[in-house]
């Protein structure tokens, strides 16, 4: 099948081009002939295969669905790379020289040095063999002493071992050298004394240089014991190239220990792009799959073949795809067992190391479409107290507004428990209600409409700090208020308020009193405060048993309520919401007459909040009703 935009030949099969990744017609168009196909492709390929051929620019030359910030950045990633790559190999071709060049005679045992070669190398700048030979001399130099000459063209990069120095020794006359112990004795006590007294600079020079193929003069014969001090000297070299050989092994064993540097081949196929975490046993790299065609990482598909830029089943960009590469070391080689956070699609070992690719879960959002909320909110005097007024106060204040089909809520819902035995107890909890509604409607509904309607732009979104704030202050204006109409009208009332703030995602729960917030998670239920009373002290103290709270005589005596003073501490912290999660406020007339397990089964079983308000309040009053009962739930959608 011809791809109709960039001419490419695909598969019948296939339903994405492998080129440029365009959706491919299921059926080929009736009456299209071979001559016209071939006529196409060639009026193309000088064109359109070229543009295919190199990597796009624009980003919105990709699909829509498949180039993700993540895959964009590690094509830049790789794009910069291979220029990096292609600078560097440049760079090579243009310095490089032989190897003699480069090669530094003191990187060599010294063992190999010939007697005065540390002083001539002293004498010359950095250290460097100046040869003062003839042409002559110098290729006769490189043919009789071509393996322990340093300087030679043949000398290797690596210390020779001990048979190639046993036959260069053994291939060379015993008078034509200089006694090794020379050498060793002129390493350890200084340079060598020049060969003769009336010799100018320059020919001491040469014949430390060339001392190797001079033959001895009539005032220095041949000692007897040359050919034992060579075995000698041939042993110890054995034993120093054994050294280096080790310690060679230990220096790449702990150069290969280090973190990978960026640009790394591993596997031939994995490219390193960053280290992303470094730990004792394990190396976290962020790396880009070079073979990406394999395996989609889309699909999983395996039906794609090398060159493939696009899958030909879902469309997915085959290359620049981020991986999580796990590094282990000897210690710890089950990849299994240690990764944990996505999917493992490849193990394999390089270097004596374990290495485990992941591509890790893509994060989504728990609410693709915003947060929906419904809310319901119910009270009742209880059985005991029908002849009473009510003094509980409940609040739901709920703006939800969707804009391109994303929800976008904001509410206050609180419940307040007049103090029974006080005067005035329902006036205390609707001052209460009344001050943190006025407070939330001005500075959290309309401030962003106000806003909105003056820029005709969408408001930015409050930051935690002042959303924290704004429900703080509204909870103490509420208490200076009642402060202020105790102290005017010589009164005692208050209240207990607990409660709770959504915006968005995350809820801001609050608390002062006996009161309770609750909240479900995965149909289990969890209390989301502290109750400020003196059985709540027990508690917490380990002094008193969770069920014997709800018999306690003094389980009325509460030491933190709105009113009371005019500094009150408030409890205030943040929960994120998912979900299916199910919060609930409540007066202690619900709480103390409805256990936990009672309520966990109504939230979980109720269909919807206003049903799960009257169940509560409907058991409460079965179970006794002996004080006010007031509940507010909230279900997140």
């Amino acid at each position: 099948m011809i791809c109709p935009v960039c001419s490419t030949p695909n598969r019948d099969d296939a339903k994405f081009c492998k080129s440029c990744g365009r959706s491919l017609p299921r059926e080929a168009p009736a009456g299209e002939s071979s001559a016209a196909s071939e006529q196409s492709t060639g009026q193309s390929q000088g064109v359109e295969r070229v543009a295919a051929s190199q990597e796009p620019e624009d980003p919105s030359l990709a699909p829509t669905l498949i180039l993700t910030p993540e895959r964009m950045m590690a094509y830049h990633s790789q794009r910069w790379q291979r220029e990096l790559e292609e600078a560097e190999r440049q760079q090579q071709q243009a310095n490089s020289r032989p190897e003699q060049e480069t090669r530094d005679v003191a990187d060599l045992p010294t063992i190999l040095l010939a007697p005065g070669m540390g002083e001539r190398m002293a004498e010359t700048p950095g250290g460097a063999v100046v040869s003062e030979q003839s042409p002559a001399s110098a290729a006769a130099t490189g043919e009789r002493s071509g393996q322990a000459e340093p300087g030679s063209a043949a000398a290797s990069s690596s210390p020779p071992s001990s048979g190639e120095l046993m036959g260069a020794s053994a291939a060379q006359p015993v008078e034509s050298e200089q006694p090794a112990s020379a050498a060793v004795s002129g390493a350890a006590e200084g340079p060598a004394e020049p060969a003769a007294e009336g010799a100018t600079e320059e020919q001491s020079q040469e014949g430390t240089t060339t001392a190797v193929e001079e033959q001895p003069s009539a005032d220095q014969p041949a000692q007897p014991e040359a050919a034992e001090q060579t075995s000698a000297a041939s042993a110890e070299l054995e034993s120093q190239s054994q050294q280096a050989e080790n310690l060679g092994g230990e220096a790449v064993a702990g150069a290969s220990s280090g973190p990978l540097e960026s640009g790394t081949l591993l596997g031939g196929r994995y490219l390193i792009n960053q280290l992303v975490q470094e730990e004792e046993h394990e190396r976290i790299y962020q790396v880009t799959d070079q073979q990406g065609y394999q395996r989609c990482w889309n699909c999983g598909s395996q039906e794609n073949a090398e060159g493939d830029e696009f899958c030909i089943n879902c469309g997915a960009e085959l290359l620049g795809m981020p991986y999580l590469l796990h590094e282990f070391s000897g210690e710890r080689t089950s990849p299994e067992t240690q990764v944990t956070g996505g999917h493992i699609i490849n193990t394999f070992i390089e270097g004596g190391r374990t290495y485990a690719v992941e591509q890790p879960q893509a994060e989504r959002d728990p609410f693709p479409e915003g947060v929906h909320l419904m809310a319901a909110a119910l009270s009742d005097a209880g059985i005991l107290r029908r002849d009473q007024p009510n003094e509980d106060s409940t609040l739901v204040l709920l703006l939800e507004r969707s804009h391109e089909s994303i929800s976008q809520p904001m509410g206050i819902f609180i419940v307040a428990d007049g103090m029974g035995g006080h005067a005035s107890g329902q006036l205390a909890s609707r001052v209460a209600v009344n001050t943190i509604a006025e407070r939330i409607v001005r500075d959290l509904l309309a401030a962003p409409l106000s806003a909105e309607r003056e820029s005709q732009q969408p408001p930015a979104p409050a930051e935690e700090d002042q959303l924290v704030r704004l429900l703080q202050e509204a909870v103490e204006e509420a208490n200076s208020r009642l402060c202020q109409i105790n102290q005017q009208n010589k009164t005692d009332m208050g209240c207990t308020l607990t409660g709770f703030m959504i915006v968005g995602r995350h809820s801001y729960i609050v608390n002062v009193g006996d009161s309770r917030t609750y909240m479900v998670r995965g149909g289990q239920l969890y209390q989301r405060t502290t109750d400020h009373s003196l059985v709540g002290q027990l508690v917490a103290g380990g002094l008193l048993q969770p069920d014997e709270v709800y018999t306690h005589p003094q389980r009325s005596q509460i030491f933190r309520s709105l009113g009371d003073r005019p500094n009150v501490q408030i409890d205030l912290f943040k929960q994120e919401l998912y979900p299916g999660d199910i919060l609930l406020s409540c007066s202690d007339g619900l709480w103390e007459m409805v256990r936990d397990p009672q309520i966990e089964s109504i939230l979980n079983a109720a269909p919807d909040p206003q049903t799960a308000c009257a169940q509560l309040i409907e058991a409460a009053n079965a179970n006794g009703g002996e004080d006010n009962i007031s509940a507010v739930v909230v279900f997140v959608r």
